[in-house]
């Protein structure tokens, strides 16, 4: 063999070598955008998705066009609608879509792939609500984002995030509620059979949820909520409302975080338990029972608030809430019990039992009081009965 033969072996090894290593590196690389295509499907990254039926209606074929600047309201309802009559569920496709309106769900299942994935976003920030009524309806997996807010004003409904009108066996579970005019959460009308499990609400303009009109027999449990423009969770009863407001099970959320009001409320209601929620960073009480006259609500009973950590609450300098606050400016409040509750860290006292109101049995049962500024506890009305608790 001839050098020059050897040495154009040599070339064409040399070149097959290279396109060998270029080829192991463009299968790396598909490979790992394979992964990366994966990783960002992987809903435990993109928050809960809702299990969709193979038989639901897909919004985008009814026209609604994801990530552009189209209204998609007439679209979505369309579809909401049809699967209505047709008892189907509706399906919400990745992306991003605007309503122009109030969007009206009646008794219908509207699922998407997760809070991150899945966006309707508000552009009327006087009637961005989406109503549900009816029975059965079930919100899961998706993101209502307000573009823009206005004024809480005369707090009407039309402004809400989520409004629950009269509906029954509802479910809201794995929502992120960004921004609104008003409440994030409001069940009224005298919903009841329903769970709020699992959602994220946060820059809220009143309420972060707010159960209210006679609703009844409602579980709130594993949500969290900041910087609400009022109470983080609030039951509440008037004296106008046919119906009190009571059987609500409040358990295991984590609220608070610069919200401007009360952490967990009980303002007028019955037989409502508030039990193993983290509440903290809130402007007033962050437990708070009681019956307004500016308010004109109704009474309280049976109230059970147990092992719940109240930390850090009151902070607003003019409002000297303690960290748990049970007040009465009319109306009568029985039979409230606190059992087992961390209260620390306050900025205006521990616990405070007051008011012009009648107020009955309030007991104490082995609570703890932490690193308490001002008064541990202020008892003024009342008959108190106090056991086993830490720091009183």
């Amino acid at each position: 063999m001839t050098k020059k033969s050897t040495r154009n072996i040599a070339w064409i090894i040399a070149i097959l070598v290279v396109l060998a290593a270029a080829f192991g590196i463009w299968r790396g690389y598909i490979a790992m955008n394979t992964d990366q295509s994966s990783n960002d499907s992987n809903p435990s990254q993109n928050g809960p998705t809702a299990d969709v039926p193979k038989d639901a209606l897909s919004i985008v074929d009814e026209g609604a066009t994801p990530d552009d600047d189209t209204d998609d309201l007439e679209a979505i309802q369309r579809t909401l609608d049809q699967a209505a009559q047709n008892k189907q569920s509706v399906y919400i496709p990745p992306g991003n879509y605007r309503l122009g309106g109030i969007l009206k769900v009646n008794g219908v299942k509207l699922l998407g792939d997760g809070a991150n994935q899945a966006i309707l976003t508000s552009t009327d920030p006087e009637n961005g609500s989406i109503d549900v009524e009816g029975d059965g309806a079930v919100l899961s997996g998706f993101s209502h984002v307000y573009e823009k807010t206005v004024e809480r004003g005369n707090g009407a409904n039309d402004k809400n995030s989520i409004t629950l009108r009269g509906a029954t066996n509802f479910t809201i579970e794995g929502l992120m509620i960004d921004k609104s005019s008003t409440a994030g959460i409001f069940v009224g009308d005298e919903s009841s059979n329903g769970k709020i499990v699992g959602n994220t609400l946060q820059q809220t303009g009143a309420d972060g949820i707010h159960i209210t009109n006679g609703s009844h027999d409602v579980i709130v449990e594993n949500n969290k909520v900041s910087e609400a423009g009022d109470d983080t969770i609030a039951v509440v009863s008037y004296e106008e409302n046919t119906n009190v407001t009571q059987n609500i099970d409040i358990q295991n959320n984590d609220v608070g975080y610069g919200s401007k009001a009360r952490g967990i409320s009980v303002v007028g209601g019955e037989n409502v338990t508030i039990e193993n929620n983290q509440i903290q960073d809130t402007e007033m009480a962050g437990i708070y029972i009681s019956v307004e006259k500016e308010w004109n609500t109704r009474n309280v009973k049976n109230v059970v608030i147990n092992n719940n950590t109240i930390e850090h609450t009151g902070t607003r300098m003019g409002s000297q809430h303690p960290n748990v606050l049970v007040y009465a400016s009319q109306g009568n409040i029985d039979e409230v019990k606190f059992n087992g509750n961390t209260i620390a860290n306050s900025v205006h006292g521990g616990i405070g039992v007051w008011g012009e109101g009648d107020i009955g049995n309030i007991y104490f049962d082995a609570n703890k009081l932490e690193n308490t500024k001002g008064l541990a506890t202020n008892f003024k009305r009342g008959t108190i009965h106090s056991e086993g608790n830490v720091g009183f």
